[in-house]
């Protein structure tokens, strides 16, 4: 079973994306939600994750710059999946410098789990 965090301040998106994985993604799954980092880094210390979905802007106006850096010193090299509704934001555009397995466009994202993007997690 795939083990997937959600980490996004926005109760509709949990609601989309969860809907999203039940029509998309093929295998089994379960999906955590987390509304703050804090929450999601309270998951990762006590729960096993495969994948990770974070939105980029959160609450209290971090992005990505702050939150991946914050994860990665309890997740190691889980994937993480960075989300995000404003894709050409200049932070989001090179994977490699903020140690995400993959940017996607919130838009895009029911078409890339269609097309496979957690099947190798």
């Amino acid at each position: 079973m795939l083990n997937i965090l959600l980490i996004d301040d926005d109760e509709v998106e949990h609601r989309l994306i969860q809907r999203m994985l039940q029509d998309c993604y093929k295998g089994p799954f379960l999906l955590r939600y987390a509304d703050t980092l804090e929450k999601g880094l309270s998951i990762l210390k006590s729960q096993a994750v495969d994948v990770i979905l974070l939105d980029d802007k959160l609450r209290a106006g971090l992005d990505a710059k702050q939150s991946v850096p914050a994860l990665r010193e309890i997740t190691g090299d889980v994937a993480m999946i960075l989300i995000s509704s404003s894709i050409d934001a200049a932070h989001l555009r090179d994977k490699t410098i903020l140690d995400v397995y993959d940017i996607i466009d919130k838009f895009s994202l029911r078409k890339r789990i269609s097309e496979g993007l957690l099947a190798a997690k």
